[in-house]
């Protein structure tokens, strides 16, 4: 599915609660750089990120899609600073970040963040909150993380930014590490700029990703997604998601719209009583 641009009450409920997604008011008075320097619980967890414009869907969409627990062993592939994963710490889930932060800006290009995220300020906002996020700072398929060892892993528009083959790859490894019968929530970004809908084939954040051949690599059920809004499945429609653009919601700041699906690994064969 594709976000729309009128939220259900429940996403504008999670919103309104945690600051979704740059800050609580108080934060949208002090600009970015000073909030990292100076940061202040009271800002909320989400005031310390690079937010794109399609955060106010995907951050509540994940969330409720996650169905997390208290004790729930959550994997956010790629989660640099941003308020998610430190919401699930908070109420009780035990959560492991893995992003390498190569180039100082959280998975941004630098020139585009004009800030400076790092490691350090993840910690300070561990800190900060309480809380107690793992951060593993490899790519994914270097963090030699123990097969098995994740009830859920969520992906909030990162796979966009890296080539197809890195994205397969990436979701075949992230499926390795589910528990039979875990969860994969993903978020992929639709630049309306690029083809299928423009001339291009890729822009300064990165290119369309072709989402049916992730599922495919990453040997998961597609449990969640509408395959006339994913780019790749036969059903995919250009012309229909044209012609309800009004009713999607678009980025402020860049021609984006926000794909989302949920996989779900296979729970394995049953056992009668004889075992």
């Amino acid at each position: 599915m594709i976000g729309r641009r009128v939220l259900p009450e429940k996403y504008r409920d999670f919103n309104a609660r945690w600051g979704v997604p740059f800050g609580t008011p108080p934060a949208l008075e002090v600009p970015l750089q000073r909030r990292l320097d100076d940061p202040q619980a009271g800002f909320g967890p989400f005031a310390f990120q690079i937010a794109g414009g399609t955060r106010a869907f995907e951050y509540p969409w994940i969330y409720h899609s996650l169905d997390a627990w208290p004790g729930c062993r959550v994997l956010d592939v790629g989660g640099c600073v941003g308020g998610l994963q430190y919401v699930l710490a908070l109420e009780g889930c035990r959560v492991t970040n893995v992003d390498p932060f190569v180039d100082g800006a959280g998975g941004f290009p630098t020139s585009a963040a004009r800030v400076t995220l790092s490691p350090a300020v993840h910690e300070r906002l561990n800190g900060l909150f309480g809380t107690d996020v793992r951060l593993v700072t490899k790519r994914l398929q270097d963090a030699d993380l123990p097969p098995a060892s994740f009830d859920r892993v969520l992906c909030a528009s990162v796979l966009e930014h890296l080539a197809q083959t890195e994205a397969e790859d990436l979701v075949a490894h992230a499926a390795r590490l589910l528990v039979p019968g875990g969860q994969m929530v993903l978020t992929v970004d639709l630049f309306l700029d690029l083809e299928p809908f423009g001339v291009l084939r890729r822009n300064f954040f990165g290119s369309n990703i072709d989402v049916s051949a992730l599922v495919a690599a990453s040997g998961l059920e597609l449990v969640s997604g509408d395959r006339a809004e994913l780019l790749g499945f036969p059903e995919f429609d250009r012309d229909r998601i044209v012609a309800c653009l009004d009713d999607l919601l678009v980025s402020y700041r860049d021609p984006v719209v926000s794909q989302a699906l949920v996989l779900r690994k296979s729970a394995g064969p049953r056992l009668d009583a004889t075992g």
